[in-house]
């Protein structure tokens, strides 16, 4: 049974993949696959933890201007590799000092309320955005290169991020599994652990929100932006589904994993 224990307090969301079971009946080997948010409010407990599981590498797949607004903290000797998974819009992008908790919720607000003109319906625009993760050609280049990393990571763990874990995570976590021959229902359930995990931070972002907005339809927006829902992850699979042909197409084609390196991936990752 799959029950993932929160193994970092700086960082709630982040597990270790290792217990998922395939439909075939293996399961994902410990200690070689964790999926997390962002790595800055990491503490020594943290740090030590990481170094005794093995960590051997980390793969941001965050934006420029999020790496210089919540710079990753590692353990020494880690192998740090960037990897984004959007494209940074931001042009002439500075940042003397980290972004602190109240300057993101500055920013959270106008950000919502720049995206509540496109329309008020959260969900709708949170089920736009995973297609686009698989669809878009950064981004696709960029999932691919990083299964290329997955292939040549032969030893100890490895972590993947962006800021929160959940959608861009998310979807790697998807595709990761599914090349894996890991089942739908599964994938689900991993996927919905993010829900209850990155709730304690939604609620203090809200609540910093607060000083800046009244308006509950703004707070609710911002809400529906900061979780997860089934629905979203369903549009990249139906995406996936109404572009490519379905997932095997996808993972051949665009992710150019061909029988051989299919194997290689099941090899490394599964006991």
């Amino acid at each position: 049974m799959y029950a993932p224990e929160i193994i970092l307090s700086g960082a709630p969301n982040a597990r270790d993949l290792g217990g998922i079971e395939t439909i075939d009946g293996r399961v994902l080997r410990p200690g070689r696959l964790i999926r997390s948010g962002m790595l800055s409010r990491l503490d020594d407990n943290d740090i030590s933890y990481l170094k005794n599981a093995g960590l051997r590498t980390v793969v941001d797949f965050r934006t420029t201007a999020e790496r210089l607004q919540k710079p990753d903290r590692l353990p020494g000797g880690v192998e740090y590799i960037i990897c984004p998974m959007l494209e940074d819009k931001t042009e002439g992008i500075t940042c003397d000092k980290p972004e602190t908790e109240d300057e993101e919720a500055q920013r959270t607000v106008k950000m919502a309320r720049r995206l509540m003109e496109r329309g008020p319906d959260a969900a709708a625009q949170m089920r736009s955005l995973y297609p686009i993760l698989v669809t878009l050609e950064h981004s696709v280049l960029h999932y691919r290169q990083f299964f290329e990393i997955l292939l040549r990571h032969e030893e100890g763990a490895l972590l993947y991020h962006c800021t929160m874990g959940k959608d861009r995570v998310g979807t790697a976590t998807a595709l990761i599994l599914s090349a894996l021959g890991v089942s739908r229902e599964n994938i689900f359930e991993d996927y919905l652990i993010t829900r209850t995990r990155c709730a304690p931070g939604t609620q203090r972002l809200i609540n910093n929100c607060k000083r800046y907005t009244g308006d509950v339809a703004e707070l609710e927006f911002i809400r529906t932006l900061d979780t997860v829902r089934e629905d979203f992850l369903g549009a990249a699979f139906k995406a996936i589904d109404d572009n490519y042909g379905g997932m095997d197409m996808f993972l051949h084609e665009q992710m150019a994993l061909n029988d051989n390196k299919l194997a290689r991936l099941r090899e490394l990752y599964l006991d």
